[in-house]
């Protein structure tokens, strides 16, 4: 089983069925011109470039890198709660601060562990060496 590594970080597209209500940006729909959450569209960029250095340094085989929103909280809480309880070993406690930690724009999880958090990594080869180190150190 790979290590699984989560990037955290907003869509800049329609979240729901509805209209210009239920959306974060986009200037192609036709409604809502003015894209609303330009910062959404710089988060994706920011982590991008974080994305694109781990996928060069440690490729399809190595890892399963998966990009997540962080609204998506059908599959995000459970998937970092999980893999801290069966893939780290932590106990429920330590494993909801993770999941507390890891819902958040910018997060960078290995296998339940929080290793970045709180804002986008402004520095990807900082997001892989950390990463490198927490795989070296994996069981």
């Amino acid at each position: 089983m790979r290590p699984r590594v989560l990037l955290v970080r907003e869509w800049d597209t329609q979240m729901g069925g509805s209209g210009c209500c239920g959306r974060l940006g986009g200037l192609d729909s036709g409604l809502c011109e003015v894209d609303p959450f330009p910062r959404a569209r710089a988060g994706m960029e920011r982590m991008g470039v974080v994305y694109r250095a781990l996928h060069e340094a440690l490729g399809d085989e190595r890892i399963e890198l998966t990009v997540v929103d962080p609204r998506n909280t059908v599959a995000l809480p459970p998937m970092i709660y999980r893999d801290a309880r069966r893939r780290r070993g932590m106990g429920r406690r330590d494993a909801l601060r993770q999941v507390r930690r890891g819902v958040g724009t910018g997060a960078v999880v290995v296998d339940g562990k929080v290793l970045h958090w709180g804002t986008i990594a402004e520095d990807p080869d900082s997001v892989v060496a950390a990463v490198l180190d927490e795989l070296a150190a994996s069981p």
